[in-house]
């Protein structure tokens, strides 16, 4: 990350976006999965087939994936003094998060659509 003043005040503006949106989420796919214990495969399935559970649950994992990228990205620049280890720290963090987010997404889309 770049050290822009404007740049630090967007991405504290978006991660508190994202937290507030992963809270209101977050409950409501905690709740699903709690609810879900001891349902058979199926069921499950078939819930989460549910346009409307699938999308709440790709939007909540995007938006996770999305504010764990900024939160782990000021904690490089902030302990993290060494510039050649911060940028392949950052590169690793990117691309796990490109990972997670996508498998997720693909994985949600699959379910929802097949």
């Amino acid at each position: 990350m770049n050290n822009k003043h404007s740049e630090g005040t967007h991405h504290f503006i978006l991660q508190r976006i994202t937290a507030v949106i992963n809270l209101f989420l977050g409950v409501y796919v905690f709740n699903f999965f709690i609810k879900s214990i001891g349902k058979s495969y199926e069921t499950v399935i078939d819930i989460l087939g549910n346009n409307f559970m699938w999308l709440v649950i790709t939007i909540f994992s995007l938006s996770m994936c999305y504010h764990m990228w900024i939160g782990f990205n000021h904690i490089l620049d902030d302990y993290v003094d060494e510039v050649k280890a911060r940028k392949v720290l950052g590169s690793l963090n990117s691309f796990v998060v490109v990972i997670v987010a996508l498998a997720t997404s693909f994985s949600m889309i699959t379910i929802g659509f097949f």
